[in-house]
């Protein structure tokens, strides 16, 4: 006699996440101090991974922190408002045109969240920032890239023909993270001129303290779309561990959308606190720009005596191409304390953060075998 099995058949439940996520890379970010250590037995270790300022921040930071952390019952203030203030006195901006977050990357995700909607286009040029590109899949936007030239400056004539076709957002990183190429002024002025004004204009100066080269809201105000400039913080006001960005809008009415969707009380009374003495103490962020281009320009003397091919670096870190593989490179600077970070753009180059004095001395006396195939 046959006998049927009436089990009733079960099949895994669909999952509650987006598609869209099944094709988004998590950011990784630079190898951590503890990551380090079990990987190598050290205690001892020069950071030089992650762009951070290991000059530190401003002295004045840390009576700042104390004096915020003594009411850690209270919520800081949603807007932010006596550091918007501050900023926007000195680059004599409307504080209402300014927004701050959590560092710049919150910055980009409330902005591509705002304005990108599924099948939008999202202009920008690889390798740069991920980002860009991990937000703008998140919101299903159609992703125009421009790749770089050889030497990873940006390919103006095809960025420009790409931006005549209105993209509904586009992006300029400057200088470029993790390439550290710069744009000039006339780089910005003419892809500008074939930009419609429907398209909104996202410019990423993070590192913009190691290049003032030109005006960026001059340019843009007179080009007359809606744009945002994003900056940081966290890298020459030394601010990475406490998260704060900010940025520059065309409009208040600009920010008071970003607002609708940011989180109340997204930067805390203590970070506020954190930026606002850092950005009060100009004296500390010039010796420590001035000092930081000082070495970039020793290390990258060192890497043209050792024949190294190497990008024109304008940010707080070099580019090199390592002969003997990127991630060689870093496993060997790694048993010599030194963290590096390597990277997947093609050709096998790897990028090394301007660290102090003492550790660009170790560095330099490590390249030679670490670059050696």
């Amino acid at each position: 006699m046959l006998v049927l099995d009436r089990k009733p058949v079960t099949t895994a439940p669909a999952s509650p996440m987006r598609p869209a996520l099944e094709g988004v890379q998590a950011y990784k970010s630079g190898m951590t101090l503890a990551e380090a250590g079990k990987r190598t037995g050290r205690s001892q270790f020069s950071k030089l991974a992650s762009n951070e300022n290991l000059l530190g921040a401003s002295p004045k930071v840390a009576a700042a922190v104390a004096a915020a952390i003594a009411e850690p019952e209270l919520y800081p203030d949603p807007y932010c408002e006596t550091l918007r203030a501050a900023i926007g006195g000195r680059l004599g901006v409307d504080p209402s045109r300014i927004i701050v977050s959590p560092g710049s990357e919150a910055l980009i995700d409330y902005l591509f969240r705002a304005v990108l909607h599924p099948g939008d286009a999202l202009l920008m040029s690889s390798p740069t920032f991920p980002a860009y590109d991990i937000f703008a899949r998140c919101a299903e936007a159609k992703i125009v890239d421009v790749p770089r030239l050889a030497n990873f400056d940006l390919d103006v004539p095809a960025f420009k023909a790409a931006a005549a076709q209105g993209p509904k957002l586009l992006v300029l990183c400057t200088p470029n993270n993790p390439t550290g190429n710069a744009l000039t002024a006339s780089d910005i002025e003419e892809i500008l001129s074939v930009t419609p004004r429907s398209t909104l204009v996202f410019v990423d100066e993070a590192y913009r303290e190691y290049h003032e080269a030109f005006d960026t809201f001059a340019l843009l105000d007179a080009w007359g779309g809606p744009w945002v400039s994003a900056r940081t913080f966290s890298k020459a006001y030394g601010l990475a561990g406490l998260r704060v960005g900010y940025g520059i809008a065309s409009s208040a009415e600009l920010v008071g959308y970003l607002d609708r969707l940011r989180p109340a009380f997204n930067v805390t009374a203590v970070s506020q606190a954190a930026a606002l003495a850092a950005w009060n103490d100009p004296e500390h962020l010039a010796r420590t720009v001035a000092l930081t281009i000082a070495e970039r320009g020793r290390i990258e003397a060192a890497l043209d005596d050792l024949g190294v091919e190497h990008t024109r670096s304008q940010a707080n870190f070099v580019f090199l191409r390592a002969p003997a593989g990127p991630d060689a490179t870093a496993a060997r600077l790694l048993q010599e304390g030194l963290i590096i970070r390597p990277t997947p753009v093609a050709g096998g180059w790897v990028r090394i953060t301007i660290g102090r004095p003492a550790d660009n001395d170790a560095l330099i006396a490590a390249l030679p075998a670490a670059l050696a195939k």
